[in-house]
């Protein structure tokens, strides 16, 4: 039931947490919840939650569904343009060609729905909000994970992941007017049960079909089937000697995750989301972009689930027949009563 001598219906926010490759489940859930009739007032995003926040901001989440849709593990590879830049091994120019491309809007402040992206101050540590001007700067910004992606220059400061100090950025969120936060964390699910990415940590030394399986098998698997079995040995006997553990790139976005979810957890004390969606996400790699169905499903499968404690939030039961902005379904459910 609504609140009684309540005026004005919420003002909704959608928050939208970083995680790699996990992210996508992020469309799963903003699809999910449309199907509810829910769409936000407001969006903020981390990381690859920045991504998708803008694309959805700009109301252009078709483009990005349709990207993750049809990506494999080749297509993923030739957006890596290497860099000997310190800093990073990846300078990220084909991933802002392709948001330039797609995004016809250029300014955060002329979205359609109003947007926010958070990064961290490599020097200084600082969490910067980023609400307005170029909307490219602000996702490549929010997106250099360190080691990974070069920081990024952006008003006379070098920034990168946002993930780094706000992985979750509630508290964003309520700064923008958020009377409900809805928020998709991508880390909680990974460690919940002790899940996340497994290595063997004294490997075979006998076949190499007998080494755990990696990241290295997925990029064999897209070849030609006349390169795929000679390239897949060539690969793995590269990585076959007795302390084979995690890669570089491993560490790092499993660095990353831990760190993310224990700063989240440490945020979300002091600043809970009324709605916390948890995907869980346990067998996508951090690097599996090309996994994007498997992710969608779970982040839908977050919402369905989680549907009790919106309505529960929303103070009202959600309609199912058709798409409505969320201010709008209040409105109706209130003129009903």
């Amino acid at each position: 039931m609504p609140i009684k001598g309540q005026k004005h219906s919420p003002r909704i926010g959608l928050v939208l947490g970083g995680g790699a490759a996990r992210g996508w489940a992020h469309l799963g859930a903003i699809e999910e919840l449309e199907r509810m009739g829910i769409t936000p007032d407001l969006i903020t995003g981390c990381s690859i939650g920045s991504i998708v926040g803008a694309f959805y901001a700009a109301g252009k989440l078709d483009d990005l569904r349709n990207f993750a849709d049809n990506l494999s593990m080749l297509d993923m590879v030739e957006f890596f343009d290497f860099t000997w830049k310190s800093g990073g091994v990846i300078g990220g120019g084909k991933v802002i060609d392709w948001f330039q491309s797609h995004l016809e809007c250029p300014l955060i402040e002329d979205l359609e729905i109003p947007f926010a992206a958070v990064a961290a101050d490599i020097r200084t540590g600082r969490e910067v909000w980023l609400r307005e001007g170029s909307l490219s700067d602000a996702m490549r910004a929010s997106i250099a994970i360190p080691g990974l992606l070069t920081p990024w220059p952006a008003g006379g400061r070098w920034l990168s992941d946002g993930g780094l100090v706000n992985p979750l950025p509630i508290s964003l969120a309520r700064a923008m007017e958020a009377d409900v936060v809805i928020a998709v964390d991508l880390n909680a699910g990974v460690f919940r049960y002790g899940g996340g990415q497994a290595w063997d940590l004294v490997p075979t030394d006998g076949q190499p079909d007998e080494m755990p399986r990696s990241w290295l098998d997925d990029l064999a698997d897209h070849l030609p089937k006349s390169l795929k079995e000679g390239t897949r040995k060539m690969l793995r006997d590269l990585l076959r000697r007795r302390d084979r553990g995690p890669q570089q790139y491993e560490v790092i976005n499993s660095a990353i995750a831990i760190m993310s979810d224990r700063i989240t957890k440490s945020r979300l004390a002091g600043e809970p989301a009324d709605v916390l969606l948890t995907p869980s996400l346990a067998e996508i790699g951090a690097m599996q972009f090309y996994k994007a169905a498997d992710a969608i499903d779970a982040g839908r499968e977050a919402v369905d689930l989680m549907r009790p404690a919106i309505e529960a939030a929303l103070g009202h039961s959600l309609p199912s027949s058709k798409k409505v902005g969320m201010g709008q379904a209040k409105d109706q459910l209130e003129g009903e009563v």
